[in-house]
């Protein structure tokens, strides 16, 4: 039996194009879905919570490098023996306050007074070797000074002698060898007044000088004998100022020797900062430079006042006035941390510091959009450890990610959940 194909109505067609449609819209609807589902479990994100973000604003910047420093007392002395001596009376211990001109320490000082002494009666030894000396000096002076006049009378006496011989000769009644002799006599008793005359004035320049070489030896005693008396009187340890004495030596009995500590004083009204910096940045420390010092997140501003020129240990030893240097805050030996101004600039847009800036003058950073973090590159200006300059890339206003995104560099987008 033959078996014949019905024809299919136009309206099962119909109907059967319409469910492969429907199959294939749920398809897609499915495939959509599912897409979307996938990508939301695959596509990187980020909880709000973990991020540090910081809103780009206008302000001014100013450049530092850091350093670390303490703070001193802007006035402190150290006082030391001026003789040798013993420690006899501790009137004040470390941490008292003392007022200018009050005594510290007491010392014993028996051993200068007898070096005192022995100076002195040096000295009077030397002032009777001068009297000695300027009287043998003058009792020789004198006697060469008769020694000469004797001479000169006796030369007049033999010019007259000599007019005679001659006066004799003219009637024959010398001869030629008398009166040769008494030239002779006369010429040796004049050479011997000559010999006296330098005598005479060798006796007054050795005078003058003895004299001279004993009066730098008695000056140099008379110094002497003063600068022990000058230290016996400040023998008596007083403070030189209103203070606090912040250590002193108080082991009652022990010998002092001269040039030795005693005290040290300071005044805790008024403060400065002792700091080091690695000689990294030893081109930006210069005297005058604006320099920040923070103590408990407050920052007091001051002045560079010196450097030293040398480098020790890999760092740069400066000092800073402070503007406040009363300030409250202050305590003497407090550490803290301390930022030289290198550069100051107006009017820039900032975004606080944090671990998202690496150093580059040129770098990636994301930026809030929405439920988005767009990567943007942008190009950085100066910075402190406050904030950081942004010469492009971000606008005022815009929300800066300031916390670590390294895990995320290579992305252009992170979902924000």
């Amino acid at each position: 039996m033959i078996t014949m194909d019905r024809e299919i109505s136009v309206k099962q067609q119909a109907r059967r194009r319409t469910k492969i449609y429907l199959f294939i819209i749920g398809a897609v609807v499915v495939a959509a879905f599912g897409f979307i589902q996938f990508r939301g479990m695959v596509e990187p994100s980020v909880n709000r919570g973990s991020l540090t973000v910081s809103i780009a604003q206008a302000g001014l910047m100013e450049a530092t490098v850091p350093a670390s420093g303490v703070v001193t007392p802007e006035y402190e002395v150290t006082i030391s023996s001026p003789v040798n001596a013993k420690i006899e009376q501790v009137l004040f211990n470390a941490g008292e306050k003392v007022l200018a001109g009050q005594s510290i320490l007491r010392l014993n000082k028996e051993a200068s007074l007898l070096a005192f002494e022995k100076l002195n009666e040096e000295q009077h030894v030397n002032r009777n070797k001068i009297n000695q000396l300027s009287l043998g000096l003058q009792k020789s002076l004198d006697e060469l000074k008769t020694q000469y006049s004797i001479k000169q009378m006796k030369i007049s006496s033999l010019e007259t002698a000599l007019d005679h011989e001659q006066s004799l000769l003219a009637i024959g009644g010398s001869t030629d060898e008398n009166v040769k002799q008494a030239r002779l006599t006369l010429n040796v008793a004049k050479l011997e007044l000559t010999q006296i005359k330098n005598q005479i004035d060798n006796q007054k320049a050795m005078m003058q000088a003895d004299l001279k070489s004993l009066g730098y030896e008695i000056n140099i005693r008379e110094k002497d004998i003063k600068g022990v008396s000058d230290k016996l009187k400040n023998a008596a340890i007083s403070s030189p100022r209103n203070g606090v004495i912040t250590w002193v030596n108080n082991k009652i009995g022990a010998e002092i020797n001269e040039g030795e500590e005693l005290v040290r004083i300071a005044d805790l009204s008024s403060f400065k900062v002792e700091a080091v910096i690695s000689d990294t940045y030893a081109d930006e420390v210069k005297a005058g430079r604006s320099a920040l010092v923070r103590v408990n997140k407050t920052d007091l501003r001051g002045n560079i006042s010196n450097v030293q020129p040398a480098v020790e240990n890999g760092t740069v030893k400066f000092s800073i006035t402070l503007n406040d240097k009363n300030s409250k805050l202050l305590r003497s030996n407090l550490k803290v941390d301390v930022f030289v101004v290198t550069a100051y600039k107006e009017n820039t847009i900032r975004v606080k510091n944090g671990a998202a800036f690496n150093g580059s003058e040129e770098q990636k950073v994301f930026v809030l959009e929405g439920g988005n973090a767009i990567s943007r590159k942008v190009k950085i200006g100066e910075s402190n450890s406050d904030y950081v300059e942004i010469l492009s890339g971000v606008k005022t206003g815009e929300s800066v990610i300031t916390s670590d995104m390294q895990d995320f560099i290579h992305l252009n987008k992170i979902k924000i959940k």
